[in-house]
């Protein structure tokens, strides 16, 4: 039988009815759950579905990916594969499926803003996909699973090649700097604010203890690439300045 509701809306917006329903159960099962007094064992939560799905994922996205974009390189690939099963990207999937109302969770972690945590949430579309692996390998092998995971995902893939915006700041900031400094950059955590679940970084960029770039981000991560980006762009900014200058000057010419 399918599962019932609330959890059927949730399969009319997969596309896809279980067959094992308390596959989508566990998938949903936070650890935190005490329902039946199970949930904190490996067997009853979505912990090792989340093992799996995160596997699933791997294969699923590359594969889309390499379809999809056949003239990126491997690096490119790869740096679009991470922005899409980061824990942004996925949970920006479970935003997309109201994926929060449906787990099950204690009621202290719900009390602390758990169905809106991006950490929970991304685990839980990892769950979740497993448990789709799960239910239908057995008659489909991987189609039902792929094609739920591209019809996801698709939707938030560039249109272009031109578009893949994945770049590493931080290496390229510090590719930069070695080879005109000869140092290393350093990042310093400037502010915090905001909830456990829901804190906002501010970072900086230091070359030989100057801040060159500031960034802020709901993850020191984030900050950090956009605390790069900027110091980036300032050292470049200089570095043409000071190269203009010395084309003008007398001894320049």
């Amino acid at each position: 039988m399918p599962p019932q509701a609330p959890t059927q809306e949730l399969c009319d917006r997969l596309g896809y009815q279980f067959s094992k329903p308390e596959l989508l159960k566990q998938a949903l099962t936070h650890k935190s759950c005490v329902h039946d007094g199970n949930a904190r064992s490996p067997q009853q939560n979505n912990e090792r579905f989340e093992f799996l799905g995160d596997a699933v994922l791997d294969l699923l996205i590359s594969e889309l990916l390499m379809d999809r974009f056949p003239e990126l390189s491997e690096g490119g690939l790869s740096k679009l594969r991470a922005s899409l099963v980061n824990e942004s990207g996925l949970r920006r999937i479970a935003n997309s499926l109201d994926l929060g109302q449906f787990l099950l969770m204690g009621k202290g972690e719900e009390m602390t803003g758990g169905r809106e945590k991006a950490s929970l949430l991304a685990d839980a579309v990892e769950a979740l996909f497993a448990a789709i692996y799960l239910d239908s390998r057995e008659k489909h092998g991987l189609r039902e699973v792929t094609r739920i995971v591209h019809k996801l995902f698709s939707s938030v893939l560039p249109d272009r090649v031109e578009d893949v915006a994945v770049r590493d700041f931080k290496s390229e900031l510090q590719e930069y700097v070695q080879k005109h400094f000869g140092v290393l950059v350093t990042y310093e955590l400037m502010h915090q604010t905001g909830p456990d679940h829901q804190k906002e970084f501010e970072m900086a960029a230091l070359v030989e203890q100057k801040v060159y770039g500031r960034g802020t981000g709901k993850s020191k991560k984030q900050a950090g690439q956009r605390a790069a980006q900027q110091a980036l762009k300032t050292l470049v900014a200089e570095a043409s300045s000071a190269s203009q200058e010395h084309d003008e000057s007398p001894s320049g010419s």
